[in-house]
């Protein structure tokens, strides 16, 4: 073989080579810029309705600031959860992701089986967490949506923020869907509210809130704008608070729990800890308000069916950190550390003792004692358990730190 047969061998190779390499890499890697380009993000989505869905999508978009994005919300309706996807593609002109959502807002009017259609027909993930709106949900994303844009905050800060620091309880969709098919047939949702403007010249009202013990868990951005809320002009939300819990059966929301029967539920039916818990002491003929963090909790349930009778335990570890609490720790005597333990047991069987009464009137279970007969006494759980004749009782130990 000549030489220059070889050389022409040699280039015909390097070309070939060099063709095979475009073929396999440059294809793929523009049709994954298209598909990502072709794809929104949706990190909330809001559902309405009973016979039609409206489906309301917070999602984020990138800007022409080199790594920046921007959130914004559509609203669109449908016959189903899955017909609303598909209009919610089109409206969007791009594919919604929807596995990178952390939080779904449950409109008052729709249905729990909506919510399971929604976990086993879409991407939306079995560990979304669930948060009730106060009516309906396309008002609260758009008011989270504002608030957010305005301060910075994102879904996963608010969420976080409210499953381990504020004394709320929260749900994912599996659990709640669990929890509605148990034999308690009861299943809660943390309702989220907003924060608004002072209607003239006001600092934001509570929107300065932290999710100290005065406001529960909430989120505030106390800044404002500088724009007026008169003149009939929608107040803006300056800041978010979940302080309530909505209710539900499997035919939809019966009713809501205030705040102290809330706190209750968190206390047994929520891994709830390091958030904040507030006592009224008396000690020496005054009363003190001691706050404290929730440094640790267990929880038990026992039952005794030829008694018709539970109880429920719960041992708290807290640390109290306030001047009310250095005042009464100045004492230094047995009867003092005594009178602590005895406010906070007090505090705590009191807020338990108002989630089972409040919710036993509309006929909830959300301390799932009947699921606790259920699945310990079947026997007495089919001849003899009733939600409301059984003695339900609370014991409660604390340990100061």
């Amino acid at each position: 073989m000549k030489i220059t047969e070889r050389k022409k061998l040699i280039i015909y190779k390097a070309l070939l080579f060099a063709f095979a390499f475009v073929l396999a890499f440059l294809p793929s890697t523009v049709s994954r810029n298209l598909e990502v380009n072709s794809r929104v993000v949706v990190e909330m989505l809001g559902l309405d309705g009973s016979d039609e869905i409206e489906l309301t999508a917070q999602y984020v978009m990138p800007t022409e600031t080199d790594g920046a994005t921007t959130k914004d919300k559509v609203t669109v309706k449908a016959k189903s959860v899955t017909e609303a996807v598909e209009a919610l593609n089109t409206a969007l002109g791009r594919r919604a992701e929807l596995g990178q959502c952390s939080v779904v807002v449950a409109g008052k009017d729709l249905k729990p089986h909506t919510l399971g259609t929604l976990m086993t027909a879409t991407d939306v993930t079995a560990d979304v967490y669930l948060t009730a709106a106060p009516d309906k949900a396309s008002d609260a994303v758009g008011d989270i949506t504002k608030f957010m844009k305005k301060s910075g905050a994102t879904d996963a800060d608010f969420i976080a923020f409210s499953a381990r620091k504020a004394h709320i309880a929260t749900v994912t969709l599996l659990n709640f869907l669990s929890d509605l098919g148990s034999a308690s047939d009861t299943a809660f949702m943390p309702i989220i509210e907003s924060l608004e403007e002072e209607s003239e010249g006001g600092s934001g009202g509570n929107g300065g809130s932290d999710g100290s013990e005065s406001s529960g868990g909430g989120s505030g951005g106390g800044g404002q704008d500088g724009q007026s809320s008169g003149g009939g002009q929608k107040k803006e939300p300056v800041g978010m608070k979940v302080e309530k819990l909505a209710l539900y059966d499997k035919d939809g929301r019966v009713g809501e729990l205030e705040k102290s029967a809330s706190r209750g539920v968190a206390w047994v039916s929520s891994p709830v800890e390091k958030s904040v818990v507030t006592a009224e002491v008396e000690h020496g003929c005054e009363n003190y308000l001691v706050s404290a963090r929730l440094l640790k909790k267990s929880v038990g349930m026992k039952i005794h069916p030829n008694k018709n009778r539970a109880v429920i335990k719960v041992t708290a570890t807290v640390e109290p950190n306030c001047d009310s609490y250095n005042i009464l720790a100045s004492k230094r005597d047995g009867e003092t550390a005594a009178a602590i333990k005895r406010g906070f047991a007090a505090s705590i069987k009191k807020e338990m003792q108002a989630a089972y009464d409040d919710s036993l009137a509309m006929g909830r279970d959300p301390l799932f004692v009947g699921r606790e007969f259920y699945r310990f006494a079947p026997n007495f759980y089919d001849k003899g358990y009733s939600l409301g004749e059984t003695i339900v009782d609370f014991s409660v130990n604390v340990i100061i730190k």
